[in-house]
């Protein structure tokens, strides 16, 4: 039985935390005996960005319209293209602050984004009943 949606896993060492806004990557390094961490605050927006895109990616281009609409309008905010393109940007910037690859989120010229990742695992909370 799934709990509540809690995060994603993101190649097994990068933890997007959907509660604190957080995105935290854990690199460890068996042969030096050392770890690495990193991790970013994302804004509300860039994070209900990203939830849409990993929940409703899995391989298919999302239209600017279909992110505008249900990561803005329905929640009764301003959308516009640009607003899109400079959440977009943003958000690829602080992913690459924890090492993920610029195409992650990939544009489709014309079309929309699609996330280039085939190792995504959803996380969810655990119901304490």
């Amino acid at each position: 039985m799934k709990g509540d949606l809690f995060g994603f896993l993101i190649d097994d060492n990068i933890q997007i935390d959907i509660n604190s806004n957080r995105i935290v990557k854990i690199s460890v390094d068996n042969a030096n005996k050392s770890c690495v961490l990193g991790a970013v605050t994302l804004t509300d927006i860039m994070m209900n960005l990203l939830i849409y895109l990993l929940e409703n990616s899995k391989g298919r281009v999302i239209s600017k319209e279909e992110l505008l609409e249900k990561v803005w309008d329905e929640r009764e905010l301003r959308s516009s293209t640009q607003r899109l393109w400079q959440i977009i940007k943003g958000l690829k910037s602080k992913l690459a602050i924890v090492g993920v690859p610029d195409d992650f989120i990939s544009s489709c010229r014309g079309q929309g984004y699609i996330v280039q990742c085939s190792s995504i695992k959803t996380l969810y909370s655990v119901a304490n009943d």
